[in-house]
Formats: structure tokens, C-alpha cells, sequence
């Protein structure tokens, strides 16, 4: 952490960068890590000064930190220094997830050509011969602010070393969110840029008047260090460990640790809360909700200066889909609020400052921000999002061979010399755009440049637009908007329907100095200019902007053009034209309507109704249904006129359905099959249909619910919605309801490859595969004898390999083996329509190929998570929305993947998105129906000192006792994960009186707030801070496993010989979730069972994951008893000690506790008959949890050895038993 203050004196400082640097491998020590400064006294030269401290102090030394202080104090004399008051506190690289790489060495730039400036280095003859012909730049690995949380490098060692910088927060950078900056490169090279003018120019150097005082803190920045040995074939797998160690870091911020006063805490910090429309009344009526806006805090201002801004603090968030947003932390001082909308020109400014105190909470309500306007769009061309990414972009010269990077369209313009193809593709005539003709990413070079005529010599180069007005208003006015991405060095020039008129139209005037094109950034500072266009110099017919960059010195002077649009005043018509300008380098973005619409536009929402079936349309997905069913017959995208399983009947291919008893009765399914049909919306961008069913009481051997089944389509999105409304009425008779699910089933024959989660992903057997195969102990797991696919013989298939806890679960599906591929993802955007909490697991996808949603089910829980109805009992529950997403991508042939982290990104949408505001149903929840709950939860397990839990599960479910929230399956629950400091926020609350529940790793029971929490709508309630007394009756005398609600840590054997092990990369979970692993205890404990000596056993090595019965032959089981074995040196034999047991879960089992006794009849304790799980049998390392904290008399201890018999008495069958979380002596009670 740096903290920088400039003195009163007599000096005028210009400061250009600050950055913090390491050198990983480097042949001096003064040159391996440091802090440095580029400054100057208002003009050339800069001078680079490394921040070397005169003193030295130890801050803090205890035995949780260290914080030292290296102080440098300037004299006035020291003229020559820069006049600041410093306290600073002391072959494969990855940018991003897709921009990871083998570098080139720096004895490679040495050996190579230097091109066009010093950093672009041709590697002629590189140690690695794979990189020959390839350029290095270091601006090739620059990010947004927003986007370079965490970098680093690996190391060739064994195993491999991460070295990895993270930034936990952009507060103390300059230039807001958008702002680019260096990173990391060849040295090997890691660096934190705090202060700068890349991409920028002068508008980012921090300039110091006359006299003019300053204070910052910069930092902390945290230098992170990871190893594993499997990152040798795979390094990816510490890239993925930073990237979480940068979620921890992030959460973590601000940090509670430095001691600095000038470090600013949480405490004294504010929050600052509202929710931002946009106005724009020629596009739409209403007001539209500013969806993944940036937003946020930055000194006082014009609209949009905050990108300039270079001196104070910044604080930024996302609007979520609604428009809500919430900025956190901020601190202390005055602010103006900004914000910049996709999709939407110029910049947003709140009318009044803020004041932020410590503490405060300031809801500012409904923000609306009118975008720049002022008559209808003629055209357009481009979309307005601040780049120039969307228009076209060249392959480099031949001459320089392209390091391809996985899915990453940043690898387009990351590339050397795509400045000097405008030169090649238009040698002679510059770019002529026809807007009625024309397509912009593919018309529009992304950089209007200069044109090279030879010897380094270069001219102005102009663009002409051509397009056709009818009915001109010479009277009236049009508007020409003008957005520029970037600019550097350059004039750009307009004029109208007279290319040779000696004053032009309009110009920028000498503008920019991002220089974003040399050093290719695809945006840099962002300008817009509004320009008034006199109807008299517009004609009826054809008409030509004519656009001049006129400063020709350079390849790189040039305007990046974003979006240009004309409107008529008088008339409200206007010319939509928006100029992205970048040094050297220009790209627009203009799209041409006419009387209000648009003449190139995204296909509507459509709904096509026949007599028994109805279909959704929004050109991009058909998705057709049976009336009055519901059933989804046919889904179809990507030229796939199917998706679903054609085999199959068409009601059983996509379908609601539910498993239900009568408690004696036998369980029966049941489809969801409507008998009325209704359109519920119909417009342009969207449409909503329901299928309704009603209960008739005459129907008694009938499902007494009544269901609503909802499928939405929206316009431009690739899939649909699905959610159901399902209700009991008063005087209902009893039920109990055991599953309900939505399901859909693909086409067998295309679809192979199935995704989970990151690491669990593969190409699955064929349903005629377990048709074909043997099924084992139970008809879910059949061993696959002769496999269509012959690599996955004497493999298990069974589906609860693939299940998954609730909090886990938000995207899996399939990825089809068509040419383009296609990828079918069950989308869950919230867990609050779903039962058991955050640990609850249940199925996902399998063989089929099924994908599923479940909202309730007994799997890895029993009985306990049943819906139990009884007679008369009302209810009512919005299940979804859930969300369908295909998409397509022809590379996806080779890698599978590239749609799978597409629909990641898909899901971090729609979970930004929830609450959704389009459901039209009066029973779903929107967001200004919700509340929130803020607190602070602290643990107190007998220690003088509060710990706050890192990542504590903490939620609000329906009110019972402490823990009951895993068992609670009728109403809505919402859950979140706290700070490192124990803080949380439970956004989006359904109105309702609930109890506060937490789970926290590392220390054992359930936690539960002692009063009811009622929320209404709209309310903001603050708990403060909440103390957490986990049960403990004396001091622990020892302890086995760790208290995680899991079996995980345990010893897990490897699953019988005769079954193949389907591997996977880097997945803990495939450990576990493998067929047969409980005989494996009767193979390790033939005679005798475990035995456990504290002390000298290590529960990862001796301690078997389940507590299981032993097959003595002819599906013949016994209990199994078994030992744990400790000293005790004093036993105080008039006090009671206590046995903290917590098990993971528990099959049919009862578990009896005796202490030094194993013959004794009746045993100390036992659990009774518990459980119904069957996580052993179905591959899970948890079910239910149970706690049990077991006195134990003092009588019945001895000093020195004692032994603990753990009797699972209960033996049947080979899935019996239960596992244990978690195992704690304590001392007598105090």
C-alpha cells in the first residue's frame, strides 16, 4: 500500500505514471519488485524515479500481520526530485480466460526486429521455434480497469509456481471502469499500473498547480503465490485458483487489516443505492430499465469527465437487469453520480452531489437519464457501447504470423500493423459507405487512419456516406451525434453534400492523444459531439457526408467513430451519425431509420396459433407447443429443425410433471397437462402464453393442484422462458408431493457432450449403451459392456453421478456434434423458488439426453423433504422462471467448451437480471414488491475475541427451529455468502416473515436469529452485527475431520477394479462420485473394522468416508463397530465431558455411541433410526445434516487410554450407514 501526499511549495508537478512493478526473474536485486514514478516539471523530459524510502518503521508485528513502512520525506532543496511525500508499504502468462499464453523471452526482442516503434518487436529467431514470425508488444496484454482484476504468470518449474497480481478494487485507479492500461509482459514483467496516460494522453496526467495540496492512498494490492503439480500438463488450473483467490480478494475489500489512519475502513465508508431508467421516446414510450449500465461515484464534474478524472477516488458498479444498483464502500466526501448505458449515447449525470458520511446510506430512488436527442432516427450505423469492436477488422499483413487464442474476440484487434491495411484495401479510393447497402461490420474499417503513399510519408484520408433522404425540411434543423471511441493527433473534418466547401461543416479541431491504435485498444477517451446540420444543405434523393481526417504526420493519427445520427428539430427527424475517434484510428457505428423504424431491425416476436398447437418465434428460435397441454413438441435453431428427441412421441419430449401419493396409495407421475389455453402478451418484443389446469373435486383419484404453466419469448434472445404458478385451495384434501420438475429431452443422435460445471464435462454413452449394458445394484448405475463409444467400455453410467448442490447448480446442458455446434443450457438464474437451501443436491442432466430442472424432490434427503399436504391446507408458489439458452459457435467442433463459457456468461446475465421485470403474472414478485437485509455476523466459540466467518452461508427461510431450513420444502428461502468480515446483504427478499439462518465453514451446528424477520416492500432492514455461539461445552481435547457439512476431507478409495474411471481435470468431486466405493469397505476391513488412534491416524488416510455395513457374502450384511482410540492424562470423574458429533449424512442407519464399553447392552447414546438420504449409494459426500452433542459422564472415562466404540447397528443392506462430518471431544463443562 503506497500513500502519496503532495506538500504546499513552490513547484508545479505533472504526474504521467505510478505503478507498482515485478520482475520475476531479474539479474540485480534492485531491479526485482519496487514502486516508481514518471513525472515532470509541466514539460519535457519526464523523468523516472523509483519511490526509495529514507527511513524505515515497523508498524505492526503480531503473530496474525506484519506492516512495515519505507518513508521518503522531500526537502525543498531536492529540486530534481519529484515533490511528493511517499509511505510505501510494502513461460506461460494469463491476461484473462482466454488470453493465456507461452511467451517469448526477452533475449527473443533482443534477437529480433524492431518494427514500427520500440515495443513491436518481430521475433526472428525466438528459443521457442513456434513463435517465429510472431510480434510482441506489451500493449498487446492490456485491460480495461474493469476487466484486469487479476494477472500473472507461471512457471516452468515442477511443479509450477503462479505468480500473480491482484487488484481487489478500482477505487484508487484513474479514468473510471473503461480506462486500459498495461498488465503484464515479457521480462517476465507483472505490473499494477495506478496512474497513467496509455490509451489516455494528457488528459490522464495528474497535473499540480501552483501551491496545490494532495492525498491518496494507493492499494493494497495483493501478490498472490499458488503451486500445484497437475498444473504442469494444465496450467489453466492456477490461473483458475487466482481467479479465486481475486473473488476472495474482492469480497474481502476494503481490507480491515492495514493500520494507516489514511486508510480509509468500512466503517467509515457509505453506501449508495438507486435504480436508473432511460428515456429515449423516439426508440420507445415507456421507460426502459438501464440494464448493465456502469454506475457510479467520481469527483465532482461535467457529464462524463470522470474519464479524465485522475486526483480522487472512484467507486463503480453494474445496474442489474431491473436497473437496480447498489454502490458500496464508498468513501467519505462529495460526489457527482455518472453513468454510461449500453445501447445508448453520451453520458448520465445526476443533477445533485452527494454526500457521502461514514455510515450513510443514501437511496436515491428512480434516476432517469434522456439521453442526447433531438428528432426521430433517419439511420444509424454501429452500436453505442464506447469501442470500436463491432466494425471491421483486417487480418494483419501476411508478413506476421497471429498467436491464436481460444475464444477471445480481443485476439481480433490485439494484433501488429492492422493500421496499414486500410493502406492495402484502399490503396487509391477511401472507404465509401452506402447506408441502404452497406454493412458495417463488414464496410466499416474500424479506424479511419491516414493513407501511407511511400517513404513514410502519409495523407488525409475521407469517408463518404451516402444515403437517400425523401421530403426534406429545408427550414428546419437536423442533428448529426457524433461519438467517437478514441482519437489521437487528429482533426476530423465534416462536410455535406460538398466535398470541396473550403470551411468544413463542422470540426473537431485538434483532438486526442490515446494513441489507442498503435497500440491496439479498440477504444480510448470517448468523445460526442452533437452537430446542427441546416435542412437547406440537405437535397431530396441522394445525399453524401463527406468525413476528413485531415492531420496526415503519421500511421497512427486517426478517429475511432462509434455512432452517427441526424435529427430534424422542426420535424423531429433526425441523422443518427456517432464518430468513435482513436489515435490513428477511427470507427463509427450509424444505423439509418426512417419515420420511426428501423430499416435494417431484429425480427419481432411472433406468436403462431393453429388449432392444437401454438408457436413462438423471434427469428433466431421456434419453439412450438400442443394446445391446450402444453407440452413443448419442437424446438428449433441454428438450421436444426428439431432439437427436442423426434423418437419420442411429441408429449414426451419437453414437459412439466410432478410424483405424487396419497401417503398409503402408490406414488403416481404425473405430466402438468393443461385444459385451457390463453395468450397472456402479445407484442413485438414479447410474448407470453399460459396452460392452465384445474383440480375438480369430483376427481378423486386426480392431483388435487392447480397449475398455470408460463412460457415466455423475448425479442433478440436466443431461447425462452419457463416458470409455473401451481396452487392448493382451502379444504383440499391431503397429498404429499415427492418431485417437480421441468424436463426436456434432445435428440440422441446429436447430442454427445455434456457440461456440468467447469471440470465436469464429457461425451456421455448412448441411451442404447445401458440398454445394452449391466445393471448393477440398483437400475440407475448400469456398467456399459458393450458401448457404442468403445473408450467408455467397463465404465458405470448412473445420473446421480451428475448431481449437483442448489448453490452450484446455475447452467448445464449439451453441446450437439452439428456443424455449427449447437448448445442446449438449463439456465437457473435463483434458488428461491427451490426447496432444502444452498446444500440441497439434486440431478441435473444425463443419458437421454435429459435436461433437467427440479425444484423439489427427495433425492439425497428422503421423507424429511417431501411436500406433506394435509387435509384443507392451502398453498400457492411461483416455481421460475428457468431459462432455456442455445447458441452456436462453428469453432465450438474442435473445442466444446467455447459454448459452454458462453453460457456462463449467459447465466451471470440472468442472475444480474433477477428479479425479472417481464413476467406478466400478478403472482410473480417484482423487484419493488422485495426488501433487503444488511448485517454483520460475528462467531464466539469461547474465545476472548469475535471472529467474523469468511463465506458463511446466511438466509431467510420460512420460520422453525435452528437448522430446519434443510428440511423446510413449502415456501421461498433466499440466501447469500458473507465477507471476509462476516458482512452480507440478502437482496431481492420476497415479502414475508422468515427467520435468519447461517451456516459457517470451519465451525459446527446452525446459527438462528433469536427474532422474526418481517420484510415488506420495499424495505431496507439493518441488523447490525449478530453473534453466532456455536454449541460448546468445554475445551477441545481433540477433534477429527473438519466441520463443512461434508465427508469430502475423508478417505475416499478408489472404486472397484472391474469399473473403468472416467477421469476428469481438476475435479475433486470425480473422486467421490464414482459407482461401488462403499464394498470397497468390506475389501479394506475384511474381519476387522476401522480403528482410529488420535494422535498417530490422519482422518485423510484412516478414517473411511462412510460409516457402511460389511458384506459377508450372499448379500449377507453385519453392523460394523468402530474404534477411536485416545489418552486422557486427568479425568475429572465428577464433571461431564461432551461429544460433539455431526454427520454429513445418514441411509436407514442408527448409530449407537458407547465409552469404554463395548458389550454394554443399552449404549450411552444412541441417534435412533434416522436418515433417508442415500447420498452413499447415490455418490454424494453429503445429505442431511445432523448434529448431536452427546454429555458424557466422567465415571465413564479412565485416565490414560480410552476408547469410543461407534456401533451403525442397523444392517440390511449395503448402503446403510451414515457419514460423519465432523468428530470433537471436549473437556468438562465450564
Amino acid at each position: 500500500m503506497g500513500r502519496y501526499k503532495q506538500l504546499l511549495s513552490d513547484h508545479v508537478l505533472e504526474v504521467t505514471m505510478v505503478a507498482l512493478l515485478f520482475f520475476l526473474v531479474a539479474d540485480c536485486h534492485p531491479h526485482n519488485g519496487y514502486w516508481d514514478i514518471i513525472w515532470n516539471n509541466t514539460g519535457p523530459p519526464t523523468t523516472r524515479a523509483k519511490l526509495s524510502g529514507t527511513s524505515f518503521e515497523v508498524i505492526i508485528n503480531n503473530e496474525n500481520q506484519i506492516e512495515i513502512s519505507f518513508k521518503r520525506t522531500w526537502n525543498v532543496s531536492q529540486s530534481s526530485e519529484p515533490p511528493l511525500n511517499i509511505d510505501k508499504r510494502f513461460h506461460y502468462m494469463a491476461v484473462s480466460d482466454e488470453r493465456q499464453r507461452v511467451m517469448p523471452t526477452e533475449m527473443d526482442r533482443k534477437k529480433g526486429q524492431v518494427l514500427d516503434y520500440k515495443e513491436a518487436v518481430l521475433l526472428t529467431d525466438p528459443t521457442n521455434l513456434d513463435l517465429k514470425g510472431e510480434v510482441d508488444d506489451k500493449y498487446f496484454y492490456a485491460s480495461d480497469n474493469k476487466d484486469g482484476q487479476v494477472y500473472g504468470w507461471i512457471s516452468r518449474t515442477n511443479p509450477p509456481l503462479g505468480f500473480w497480481m491482484i487488484n481487489p478494487s478500482n477505487e484508487y485507479r484513474t479514468g473510471g471502469p473503461f480506462r486500459q492500461d498495461l498488465t503484464t509482459h515479457v521480462g517476465p514483467t507483472v505490473l499494477s499500473i495506478f496512474v497513467s496516460t496509455h490509451y489516455a494522453g494528457e488528459d490522464l496526467a495528474i497535473k499540480f498547480e501552483q501551491g496545490e495540496a494532495w492525498k491518496k492512498v494507493i492499494g493494497p494490492v495483493f501478490v498472490y503465490l499458488n503451486s500445484n503439480a497437475a498444473a504442469k500438463a494444465n496450467p489453466s488450473i492456477l490461473w483458475n485458483d487466482a481467479k479465486k483467490r481475486m473473488n476472495q480478494e474482492a469480497t474481502s475489500w476494503p481490507y480491515e487489516f492495514p493500520v494507516s489512519k489514511d486508510y480509509i475502513k468500512s466503517n467509515q465508508r457509505g453506501t449508495v443505492s438507486g435504480k436508473l431508467f432511460v428515456y429515449d421516446r423516439f426508440i420507445s414510450k415507456h421507460i426502459v430499465a438501464a440494464s448493465n449500465a456502469y454506475i457510479g461515484l467520481a469527483p465532482l464534474g461535467e457529464a462524463g469527465s470522470w474519464q479524465r478524472e485522475n486526483k480522487g477516488y472512484q467507486f463503480w458498479t453494474k445496474t442489474h437487469g431491473n436497473g437496480n444498483f447498489i454502490i458500496e464502500n464508498v468513501i467519505y466526501g462529495t460526489y457527482n453520480l455518472y453513468a454510461t448505458v449500453p445501447g445508448f449515447i453520451g453520458d448520465y449525470k445526476y443533477t445533485s452531489n452527494i454526500k457521502v458520511t461514514p455510515g450513510s446510506n443514501i437511496k436515491l430512488g428512480v434516476l432517469l437519464y434522456n439521453p442526447p436527442r433531438n428528432g426521430a432516427t433517419i439511420w444509424e450505423i454501429g452500436v453505442p457501447d464506447r469501442t470500436a469492436a463491432e466494425f471491421f477488422i483486417p487480418n494483419p499483413p501476411p508478413q506476421f504470423k497471429v498467436h491464436k487464442y481460444k475464444n477471445n474476440s480481443e485476439s481480433r484487434f490485439k494484433q501488429y500493423g492492422l493500421w496499414k491495411q486500410y493502406s492495402v484495401l484502399y490503396p487509391n479510393i477511401d472507404l465509401v459507405y452506402n447506408v441502404e447497402t452497406s454493412k458495417y461490420s463488414r464496410d466499416w474499417f474500424y479506424a479511419h487512419v491516414t493513407r501511407k503513399i511511400g517513404n513514410n510519408t502519409y495523407k488525409s484520408t475521407t469517408w463518404k456516406i451516402i444515403f437517400n433522404l425523401a421530403n426534406v425540411s429545408n427550414a428546419s434543423n437536423y442533428t448529426l451525434q457524433l461519438a467517437l471511441a478514441a482519437a489521437s493527433q487528429a482533426e476530423l473534418q465534416i462536410r455535406v453534400n460538398d466535398e470541396k466547401a473550403q470551411t468544413p461543416h463542422f470540426t473537431t479541431g485538434h483532438i486526442g492523444g490515446s494513441n489507442a491504435i498503435a497500440r491496439h485498444g479498440i477504444h480510448g477517451l470517448y468523445w460526442i459531439n452533437s452537430i446542427g446540420i441546416q435542412g437547406k444543405l440537405l437535397v431530396n434523393g441522394a445525399n453524401t457526408i463527406f468525413l476528413t481526417q485531415i492531420l496526415a504526420l503519421s500511421p497512427f493519427q486517426e478517429t475511432k467513430k462509434h455512432k452517427i445520427h441526424k435529427e430534424n428539430m422542426g420535424k423531429n427527424m433526425q441523422l443518427s451519425l456517432l464518430y468513435v475517434v482513436e489515435f490513428t484510428m477511427v470507427a463509427f457505428t450509424l444505423l439509418l431509420v426512417v419515420d420511426g423504424r428501423r430499416m435494417i431491425e431484429t425480427p419481432i416476436v411472433r406468436l403462431d396459433i393453429q388449432t392444437n398447437q401454438v408457436t413462438m418465434s423471434n427469428g433466431i428460435v421456434n419453439v412450438t407447443l400442443s394446445i391446450p397441454y402444453g407440452l413443448v413438441m419442437s424446438i428449433s435453431y441454428g438450421g436444426v429443425n428439431n432439437l427436442l428427441a423426434t423418437q419420442n412421441v411429441e408429449k414426451d419430449r419437453g414437459y412439466w410433471d410432478i410424483f405424487w401419493n396419497r401417503t398409503t396409495s402408490k406414488r403416481a407421475r404425473k405430466k402438468f397437462l393443461g385444459n385451457s389455453f390463453e395468450v397472456i402478451m402479445d407484442t413485438e418484443n414479447q410474448a407470453e402464453i399460459s396452460f392452465k389446469s384445474t383440480w375438480n373435486g369430483s376427481q378423486s383419484d386426480e392431483l388435487p393442484l392447480n397449475s398455470d404453466l408460463r412460457f415466455v419469448m423475448l425479442r433478440d434472445t436466443p431461447g425462452f422462458y419457463t416458470y409455473a404458478i401451481v396452487e392448493r385451495l382451502e379444504g383440499w384434501p391431503l397429498v404429499y408431493i415427492e418431485n417437480l420438475r421441468v424436463v426436456f429431452k434432445l435428440q440422441q443422435d446429436m447430442f454427445h457432450y455434456m457440461a456440468i460445471s467447469d471440470e465436469r464435462q464429457r461425451i456421455m454413452p448412448m441411451p442404447v449403451d445401458r440398454e445394452t449394458g449391466k445393471v448393477l445394484d440398483y437400475k440407475e448405475a448400469v456398467l456399459l459392456t458393450d458401448p457404442t463409444n468403445p473408450d467408455l467400455k467397463g465404465e458405470v453410467d448412473d445420473k446421480y453421478f451428475y448431481a449437483t448442490d442448489n448453490k452450484d447448480d446455475r447452467v448445464h446442458g449439451w453441446v450437439s456434434s452439428t456443424n455449427p455446434p449447437v448448445g442446449f443450457w438449463m439456465i437457473i438464474p435463483n434458488d428461491e423458488f427451490r426447496t432444502g437451501g444452498p446444500y440441497k443436491q439434486d440431478l441435473t442432466s444425463h443419458v437421454g439426453p435429459t435436461v433437467l430442472s427440479i425444484f423439489v424432490s427427495r433425492h439425497f434427503a428422503g421423507d424429511d423433504l417431501v411436500i406433506k399436504f394435509q387435509q384443507g391446507e392451502p398453498w400457492k408458489k411461483v416455481i421460475g422462471p428457468v431459462f432455456l439458452y442455445l447458441n452456436s459457435n462453428s469453432s465450438a467442433m474442435d473445442n466444446p467448451t467455447i459454448l459452454w463459457d458462453d453460457a456462463k456468461r449467459r447465466m451471470n446475465q440472468e442472475v444480474a437480471n433477477w428479479p425479472y421485470d417481464f413476467p406478466v403474472s400478478e403472482e410473480y414478485i417484482k423487484s419493488n414488491q422485495r426488501g433487503i437485509i444488511r448485517g454483520q455476523l460475528l462467531v464466539n466459540d469461547s474465545t476472548t475475541t469475535l471472529v467474523p466467518p469468511s463465506n458463511g452461508y446466511i438466509g431467510l427461510a420460512p420460520r422453525g427451529d435452528v437448522g430446519s431450513w434443510q428440511r423446510e420444502n413449502k415456501g421461498y428461502q433466499f440466501w447469500t455468502k458473507s465477507d471476509a468480515m462476516g458482512n452480507f446483504t440478502i437482496e431481492n427478499v420476497i415479502s414475508g416473515t422468515y427467520n435468519l439462518y447461517a451456516t459457517v465453514p470451519g465451525i459446527i451446528g446452525d446459527y438462528k436469529y433469536t427474532f422474526d424477520v418481517q420484510v415488506t416492500p420495499g424495505s431496507s432492514i439493518e441488523l447490525g452485527s449478530l453473534v453466532y455461539n456455536p454449541p460448546r461445552n468445554g475445551a477441545t481435547l481433540w477433534e477429527i475431520g473438519v466441520p463443512d457439512r461434508t465427508a469430502a476431507e475423508f478417505f475416499v478409495p478408489t472404486p472397484p477394479s472391474e469399473y473403468n474411471v472416467h477421469v476428469y481435470q481438476n475435479n475433486f468431486e470425480s473422486i467421490f462420485r464414482q459407482y461401488g466405493l462403499w464394498e470397497q469397505y468390506s475389501v479394506l476391513y475384511p474381519e476387522n473394522d476401522l480403528v482410529y488412534n488420535v494422535g498417530t491416524s490422519n482422518y485423510s488416510k484412516d478414517w473411511f468416508f462412510a460409516h457402511v455395513t460389511r458384506n459377508i457374502g450372499n448379500k449377507t450384511y453385519i453392523p460394523t463397530t468402530w474404534k477411536i482410540i485416545f489418552n486422557l492424562e486427568i479425568v475429572d470423574n465428577a464433571s461431564n465431558y461432551t461429544l460433539q458429533m455431526a454427520l454429513a449424512a445418514a441411509q436407514r442407519a442408527e448409530l449407537q455411541v458407547r465409552f469404554n464399553d463395548e458389550k454394554v447392552a443399552e449404549p450411552h447414546f444412541t441417534t435412533g433410526k434416522i436418515g433417508g438420504d442415500n447420498a452413499i449409494a447415490r455418490h454424494g459426500i453429503h445429505g442431511l445434516y445432523f448434529l448431536y452433542s452427546i454429555e458424557v459422564k466422567g465415571n465413564l472415562l479412565v485416565e490414560g487410554t480410552n476408547t469410543i466404540f461407534l456401533t451403525q447397528a442397523i444392517a440390511t443392506n449395503p448402503f446403510q450407514g451414515v457419514m460423519y462430518d465432523y468428530l470433537r471431544l471436549e473437556g468438562p463443562h465450564q
